[in-house]
């Protein structure tokens, strides 16, 4: 341990000695002389060093590779500019796919054929459950090591609350939103008009709702909570009665409603409404939530697949991406909503309100069965919709 050194008020205390007591110190004997200090090097902590190790290692792979899943909209450019700034000599290379039902088969026959293209994945416990199935991941818990990351106090409900899968030791879910999936335009749909799940059955908005596929989109994490709530019956005369359109296009659904044909959406991506913004068009749009239908969502992970080419650059990006910084970056390119709680929120109107209990659907590998149920019923009661209103 070093020394501490002598604080400036014992320096005042002894250069103001006067009278006696500084006869005292002049008549006292002589002590016995000190040998000079050694020099003692500043002791560097054990993850320090593992950071410079792995550091330097990363260096010598020269980059990282990361599968994203894009959930409907872009944005991530700007969080990979900001490690490629932090760790030159390190290049983080991004491949984004629409969904995990495309990522997951290249991922899982690379597997078998010994052939890895990512170091890291980024997707949903449901679909990576395959690969952990597989044996095609490896435990994520091991590779994260950098105090900030692992910082209790910095995580809404700690750092351990992240862990979505059973063992919790294979994919981290580093942000929390409500699944408040819901738009309205506002041109159509006034204020007050909807607050409620039963003002969703309004016969009003009789072919005036555009949703995505219940299968594989947004529609699912709510439909969930509703049919949790309120029952089969409910669904029913959301899914089928109101005669809603359904797509899987999340561009056009947004285009859609930015245009006005239709009153009341699901699966309007944030980052593909921006770009409607930015050509002045879309801000007669506005996200909306029932209280009988809203959900916590971990519905951002991460993995890390068994056989990374690079697995010192991944640990590097895993890590950082983990602190302030990188959680910051992520929210600044994505704005949604991190765990952390040092880090601004990227969607206030989305975000865990503190203290609020909420039925954790997205990213919960113990709602897997149910959201397998949900899918299936929500598919029956569109193709009986698409019967009936078409």
């Amino acid at each position: 341990m070093v020394p501490e050194s002598p604080s400036r008020r014992h320096f005042i205390r002894i250069g103001t000695l006067t009278g006696a007591a500084a006869l005292a110190v002049a008549c006292a004997p002589a002590a016995a002389p000190v040998a000079a200090p050694t020099a003692v090097a500043p002791q560097v902590a054990a993850w320090e060093k593992e950071w410079q190790t792995t550091v330097e290692a990363a260096k010598k792979e020269g980059k990282v590779t990361i599968a994203w899943i894009l959930g409907g909209g872009g944005g991530y450019s700007d969080l990979i500019d900001d490690f490629n700034a932090a760790f030159p000599g390190i290049t983080a290379e991004l491949t984004t796919m629409a969904s995990g039902s495309l990522l997951i088969p290249k991922a899982l026959q690379e597997h078998e054929a010994g052939i890895y293209s990512f170091d890291l994945i980024y997707t949903q416990v449901n679909f990576a459950d395959t690969l952990l199935k597989a044996g095609a991941l490896q435990p994520l818990r091991p590779q994260i090591f950098h105090p900030d990351a692992l910082d209790d106090s910095k995580w809404n409900g700690g750092f351990e609350a992240g862990w979505v899968d059973s063992e919790k030791n294979n994919g981290y879910g580093f942000a929390a939103d409500i699944s408040m999936i819901w738009w309205m335009n506002t041109d159509i749909v006034k204020e007050g008009e909807i607050t409620t799940a039963q003002d969703l059955i309004n016969p009003k908005w009789k072919g005036q709702i555009l949703l995505t596929d219940p299968r594989s989109g947004y529609t699912y994490s709510t439909a969930l909570v509703l049919r949790e709530n309120l029952g089969d019956e409910y669904l029913r005369k959301l899914f089928v009665d109101q005669c809603p359109a359904w797509s899987r296009d999340n561009r056009l659904i947004t285009e859609h409603m930015v245009k006005g044909q239709y009153a009341i959406a699901t699966g309007v991506p944030n980052q593909i409404l921006d770009e409607f913004l930015k050509q002045g068009l879309g801000k007669n749009l506005k996200k909306f939530g029932v209280p009988e239908g809203n959900a916590l969502g971990y519905g951002h992970q991460m993995w890390m697949l068994k056989g990374a080419p690079n697995s010192n650059a991944a640990k590097v990006f895993l890590n950082w991406f983990l602190t302030k910084e990188g959680q910051t970056a992520y929210v600044e390119s994505t704005q949604t909503n991190s765990r952390r709680l040092d880090v601004a929120q990227g969607n206030p109107v989305t975000a865990p309100q503190p203290g609020k209990k909420y039925v954790w659907v997205s990213g919960n590998s113990a709602m897997t069965q149910k959201i397998a149920d949900m899918q299936k019923f929500g598919g029956e009661l569109m193709a009986e919709s698409q019967e009936k209103c078409n």
